[in-house]
Order: structure tokens, then sequence, then C-alpha cells
């Protein structure tokens, strides 16, 4: 504790050019990845305000307006797609709205095998 320096503020800088290349590498690798869906299964159970606050907390970037559109959706047709990503993001979204009682799966974008 007695290392703290200054006002505390530490400033870490890397060569700009090594950042650009990891970076260029990671959008390659993440765009060649399948895109799989989230989907939100209906229930009789939860409420509407119940769903619409979960998916906004664990898919932060659908918004309370498109949440509502999805939650609508699988109330109709007892199914709807809640974001599209990478696999490994998908299955932790479906998991985190699991856990908070939803039911959720996730499936390849191209059902077609395309």
């Amino acid at each position: 504790e007695g290392e703290k320096g200054g006002a505390g503020v530490a400033v870490l800088t890397k060569p700009p050019d090594l950042d650009k290349a990891s970076d260029l590498e990671k959008k390659e690798a993440v765009d060649k990845e399948p895109i799989w869906r989230v989907l939100l299964h209906n229930d009789d159970v939860h409420t509407f305000d119940y769903v619409i606050d979960t998916i906004v907390k664990v898919v932060r970037t659908v918004t309370r307006k498109k949440a509502h559109r999805i939650t609508m959706e699988a109330h109709k047709s007892g199914l709807a797609t809640v974001t599209t990503t990478w696999k490994q993001l998908a299955r932790e979204y479906s998991v985190k709205l699991q856990k908070a009682g939803l039911t959720s799966s996730i499936a390849p974008e191209n059902k077609g095998g395309g």
C-alpha cells in the first residue's frame, strides 16, 4: 500500500500497430464463426415486465422497446429471436436468461445447412 504514487493513476501504453493487428485478427476470427440465434420461448409464468427487464439486463444491446417486441412475439408465436451473435456468447446469454427463470435456447442462424 506504500507505493501509491502521485495521483494514483497509472497510464499503460501499447504500440498502436500491435493493437490494430490483434483487433483485426480477433475480428476475422469472429467473422468466420457461424452466427447463432438466442431464442426466447413463451411461458405463462412470468409477467411481460419481468421478461422485458430480464432481456434488457442480460443482453445489453437490446433496448426496452425491442425487448417488448421480442416478448410479444414469443407470447404470440411461442418463440422469438432475442439477438444473434457467435455461439459462445449466444450460449452465455441463453444460460443467463435460464438462470433468471426464462425458457431460452440457441440455434444456428442458417437452419438450411447453407
